[in-house]
């Protein structure tokens, strides 16, 4: 494979493994609000954060046999898809159930996207190569915790919390 379908591809898997960290936080800033614009408690929304990696859990355990199976393009697409609209309809939820099955289905499309990136990487670099690409990776990785409350709040200071829902659904 060449320099440039190599980068094509490093920078599709890059942007689906920050799909993961930065679903969960970016919209840390704005619990306050949703919960109140849900008639919920921050602490009955807290749980959106294991609701998310529920889903995440519960897809991986058969996606990647699945990416192996279909392809990594169909299953990509179908994360994609899935992310995304579950990333619209939660920021439209007007119920703490609606908002919470939403984050589950977010968790479902972002582990789809996961695994297949990681799936990109074995199939198109070589062992040197890609322990070199996941080390970056980890490194531009730990720094999203850091940087997505921020750009939440960002967001914020000029919009409504359903805007950062949409803002992931545009990245999804």
């Amino acid at each position: 494979m060449n320099w440039l379908s190599n980068s094509r591809y490093l920078l599709c898997s890059f942007a689906f493994i920050l799909l993961y960290p930065t679903a969960i936080d970016l919209y840390l800033v704005a619990l306050p609000q949703i919960a109140n614009d849900l008639s919920a408690s921050e602490s009955q929304l807290h749980i959106a954060f294991s609701i998310y990696l529920l889903g995440m859990a519960a897809t991986m355990i058969f996606v990647g046999r699945a990416a192996d199976t279909i392809g990594r393009k169909p299953i990509a697409i179908i994360g994609s898809v899935i992310f995304a609209a579950a990333s619209i309809w939660g920021g439209r939820a007007e119920t703490t159930d609606i908002f919470l099955l939403m984050r589950f289905f977010q968790g479902v499309g972002a582990a789809c996207c996961y695994v297949v990136a990681f799936a990109i990487l074995r199939d198109t670099l070589d062992d040197q190569k890609r322990a070199k690409v996941l080390s970056m990776m980890n490194g531009i990785t730990c720094m999203v915790p850091v940087l997505a409350p921020v750009i939440g709040h960002l967001i914020m200071l000029k919009f409504p919390w359903p805007v950062l829902f949409t803002t992931m659904a545009s990245w999804g």
